[in-house]
């Protein structure tokens, strides 16, 4: 088992971060069974203060901004009670004063990670509701996170995930569809999503995954 797991979406994020064993067990959420109840879920327009557009399906702003108000996350202490605006590190010492957990959910050094985000209603409806699952929903979602590095040197990682199949099959980490063609490798954090494709510039830290080109393809109408 992997040691000391880096959530990135709810979605989320999925930043695909190594883990420590067991530290996180009591704390995971099952992204399959915590959803939103869609009767007691307003429609929500634009963009909030956290940086969410659900009607547009889509997310812009800081990932820790992300973590703090993904729906994902609704049944923890954290969700939706702080906002991050550039504090810096009175900020994270807030967070891990208040909430011991939180550089379980996310290291504190990516505290000032911009974050672009992506979805489709296999992954997320324009309500902010959860699918019960997303095997067979034909759900995309994108990732892009750019940040510059103590260095002054400015990197980005992006990442793009569809779902799987109930056909697909999970070999060694990697994902086949039917025919036994590589369409993918595993996300961690959300077993049934499948990472066909991840682009680095400049020198993201180790923690996020090495360029990967599915040989299928990356576009959505292969899967």
């Amino acid at each position: 088992m992997k040691t000391l797991l880096y959530l990135f979406f709810g979605l989320v994020l999925l930043i695909g971060l190594g883990a420590c064993e067991n530290d996180l067990q009591e704390m995971q959420i099952d992204h399959q069974s915590n959803f939103l109840d869609a009767k007691n879920n307003s429609k929500m327009l634009g963009y909030d203060e956290w940086g969410f557009n659900f009607e547009a399906q889509h997310f812009k702003g800081y990932l820790i901004n992300m973590i703090l108000a993904d729906p994902a996350f609704q049944t923890m202490p954290h969700y939706r009670n702080h906002l991050y605006t550039g504090q810096g590190q009175e900020f994270w010492d807030m967070l891990m004063n208040t909430y011991g957990y939180f550089d379980q959910i996310m290291p504190g050094f990516l505290l000032d990670c911009e974050l672009r985000s992506k979805w489709n209603d296999g992954i997320m409806d324009k309500n902010g509701v959860y699918p019960q699952t997303w095997v067979d929903s034909n759900g995309i979602i994108s990732f892009k996170y750019s940040m510059t590095d103590e260095n002054g040197k400015r990197w980005s990682h992006f990442r793009k995930l569809v779902s799987s199949r109930s056909t697909d099959e999970l070999v060694d980490g990697f994902w086949f569809n039917e025919d036994g063609q590589e369409i993918g490798f595993e996300s961690y954090w959300w077993p049934t999503l499948i990472v066909v494709q991840v682009n680095n510039t400049g020198n993201p830290p180790s923690i996020f995954y090495n360029d990967y080109i599915a040989p299928y393809g990356q576009g959505y109408g292969h899967y």
